[in-house]
């Protein structure tokens, strides 16, 4: 880790004071700085690296060294990742709070763009209940048929835990026979039971 990356990394305190305001105001969300998530995911990234360094850098007989400077590291990342958890899920909570009562109002241009993704989901949630519950008063079984009828188009990558047995899915498609370990593209419907099951783990695709 060179001296100019460690010079314009953000610091534990930094974070603290951060939460324990957030923590102290009533309402909010308050404003922190834009990049605050993506320095935090830099700091944890490196102090990842850093440990893989200092492993295969440091002699063997500075085995007791190594197992120190892991063990800090190791521990700086935990409190890191207590602290921004508990940052980003009380924010967060404000944010629905604030989304479900016409009387709490907050500033959008305090949200990171990593809360507004979390916004937008919200807010598409709420519509979705409210399209449902529109056409279920409404008496139109049709038309909530045909809503609801997207829900056999959504697709999971799923691995198997177990083999599995030829199917037909829940859009008359046949899936398998899978062996242990086989990877595919499954109806949500389908993979959430063997899921549920411990029958299969969901593959979640990092971006």
């Amino acid at each position: 880790m060179d001296q100019d990356e460690t010079q314009n990394l953000i610091t534990i305190d930094e974070i603290h004071n951060i939460l324990k305001k957030e923590i102290q105001l009533p309402n909010g969300p308050q404003p922190i700085p834009q990049n605050l998530y993506q320095n935090i995911a830099k700091l944890i990234y490196l102090l990842n690296e850093q440990s893989e360094v200092d492993y295969l850098e440091l002699p063997d007989e500075d085995d007791t060294t190594k197992e120190i400077s892991a063990e800090i590291k190791s521990n700086l990342i935990i409190v890191l990742t207590k602290l921004t958890t508990l940052l980003f899920t009380i924010r967060c909570k404000k944010i629905f709070n604030s989304s479900n009562s016409s009387s709490d109002v907050f500033d959008y241009s305090n949200l990171t763009d990593e809360e507004k993704y979390v916004f937008f989901g919200n807010r598409e949630r709420e519509k979705r209940i409210e399209v449902i519950l529109k056409m279920l008063l409404k008496g139109k079984p049709k038309t909530l048929e045909r809503i609801v009828s997207s829900v056999k188009e959504n697709f999971v990558l799923v691995r198997f835990l177990d083999s599995m047995d030829k199917f037909v899915g829940v859009n008359m498609s046949n899936y398998g026979p899978y062996k242990k370990d086989d990877v595919a593209i499954l109806p949500f419907e389908n993979a959430r039971s063997m899921i549920e099951n411990n029958k299969a783990r969901e593959i979640r695709r990092m971006v």
